[in-house]
């Protein structure tokens, strides 16, 4: 039987978010043009929802390009990223593999002038030499744990830990 064990409820995310959204804003800079790519359907809807929050600091639209890794990339195609300040985003970074993948895909086509990584929830446990900057909290899990962000109507819902009793 595994324990469930909330990490992030929806106020929770909020607030993330919107720091979030703040750091980006003072990494960027005044004269940088902004990307926002959300890794996979999670991170997509993460990056929705941080693009709305740095659009409320920047007072002008920023929209959110959706990037699915596995599978058919050519299905959402990578916006361009030349000369521009990229902020990845996904729900949750263990591995790396995903957000390595995504990074490699972007530097084979384009060069962008920074490229920044922002996570709900970083897991650690890292096999590529990846850092986040911008997380919202980072829980080390161990093995047989696995957390997952929930969606209700394509919105964040809530960060569930799953533990093995």
């Amino acid at each position: 039987m595994k324990k469930q064990i909330t990490l992030m409820d929806r106020p929770r995310m909020q607030r993330t978010l919107h720091r979030i959204a703040i750091q980006v804003w003072e990494r960027m800079g005044n004269d940088k043009e902004l990307v926002i790519i959300g890794l996979n359907e999670r991170g997509y809807a993460t990056a929705l929802e941080l693009s709305e929050n740095i659009a409320d600091l920047l007072g002008k639209d920023i929209s959110a390009h959706r990037y699915e890794v596995s599978g058919n990339s050519s299905e959402t195609p990578l916006p361009d990223c030349n000369d521009k300040f990229v902020l990845l985003v996904d729900d949750v970074i263990f591995s790396g593999k995903t957000m390595f993948e995504a990074l490699s895909a972007i530097c084979g086509m384009y060069e962008p002038d920074i490229i920044e990584i922002a996570v709900l929830i970083d897991r650690g446990h890292r096999k590529y030499p990846l850092l986040t900057h911008m997380s919202g909290i980072t829980v080390p899990t161990k093995a047989g744990e696995h957390i997952e962000v929930m969606l209700k109507d394509s919105k964040l819902k809530e960060a569930i830990l799953f533990k093995n009793k």
